[in-house]
Formats: structure tokens, sequence, C-alpha cells
């Protein structure tokens, strides 16, 4: 009897033994963890990181950009609205050829033409030029030019040609244009499309 028992402890002792090695085997397969799983979680985030502070430095600079651009739109607001007050809203070939005419007379010059030229359209100003021809000393010359340039319409005189006259002497031949300028005319603004129905006028509240 006592051997029989012996057998079968013996029995149950493999039996164990095979069990407890089965379980080793499940648990290291796939449950018990090196650090490598915690090794390629850290790598993950660490990749995450730095993803989320690549696309902050992107927003960074894009908001750096924008503030930027508003700081230059808002300079040349203000240098437009400082043009806008000092251009005429229309200006005409006969209101230069006037204020040639108070130059030369404020100078000294001799104006011997003065023909006006086609207007030139620009984005934001249209240029009024005048042809002139005028005769005086270096000094005259200067002035007048000088005035022009001061004009509180803004003129300028371009293409300055000067040159000796026939008769010799201290006086000399001026030719070149001047040119004034106005405000441009704001672009008409579209029309609906044949068919469209053009949008509700707002109401005033009353």
């Amino acid at each position: 009897m006592n051997k029989f028992f012996e057998q079968l402890a013996a029995i149950e002792i493999g039996k164990t033994l095979v069990m407890g090695v089965g379980l080793a085997a499940f648990y290291y397969f796939t449950l018990y963890d090196d650090g490598s799983g915690l090794d390629a979680q850290i790598a993950q985030v660490n990749v995450m990181v730095q993803e989320e502070e690549t696309k902050k430095a992107d927003t960074d600079s894009t908001l750096r950009q924008v503030k930027e651009m508003q700081e230059k739109i808002g300079q040349l607001s203000v240098k437009y609205q400082e043009i806008s007050r000092r251009l005429p809203a229309t200006l005409y070939s006969i209101d230069l050829n006037k204020a040639i005419d108070d130059f030369a007379r404020t100078s000294g010059v001799s104006v011997k033409l003065k023909k006006p030229g086609e207007t030139i359209k620009r984005e934001l100003v249209e240029e009024v030029p005048v042809e002139i021809n005028l005769e005086g000393t270096f000094a005259e010359l200067a002035q007048f030019t000088y005035l022009v340039a001061s004009a509180e319409r803004i003129s300028r005189v371009t293409d300055i040609v000067i040159s000796a006259t026939e008769g010799g002497g201290k006086h000399l031949k001026f030719e070149g244009d001047v040119i004034g300028y106005k405000l441009a005319p704001e672009p008409p603004k579209p029309t609906p499309a044949e068919g469209e129905v053009p949008p509700p006028a707002e109401e005033v509240p009353q």
C-alpha cells in the first residue's frame, strides 16, 4: 500500500512540475515584460511630444507672420491716409497749367511751351502730365523745380533735359514733364449676373 502512495505522489509531483513549467512559459511569452514594451511606449510618447512641439513652433511662426502683416498693413493704411489727405479727388490739365504759371512767375522763368499729356492710371492714383519748355538762369530753374516738388498737390518734374539757349549767356533751356497726382476712383461694384437675385438691402432700425 505504501508503495502505491509513493507512486501516486511521484505522478502528482510530475504533473505539478509540468504544469508549473507550462505556466512559467505562458507567463514569459504573454505577461512577462522585460522593459522593452515600456521603452517602446516611452519612444512613442517622445515622438508625439516632438510632433506637438513642431506644431507649436509652426503656430508661433504663423502668429508672428500674421502680427507682422497686420503691422505692415497698419503702416500702409496710415501712409495712404496721409497721401489721400494731400491728393485731390479731381485734377485736370488746366489746373496744372495754372499752377505752372504761378510757379514760373514766382521763380522768374519764362514758359515757352505747355502741352497736356494723356492721364496715366495707376492702382491707387492717376498721373496727370504736362510737358513744359522753360528758359531761365540755373537758379531760377532750380527754384521752379523746388516749387513744383513742394506743392501741396503732390507734384514732381520728370524727364528733365537742360541745355544752352541759342543766344548763349546765362539763360538755359529746360525741358521736362510736370506730373500732378489725384486719387484713382474706386472700382465699380460688380453687378449681379443675369438671373441672379441681388442680396436684400439691410434694414435700418427706426
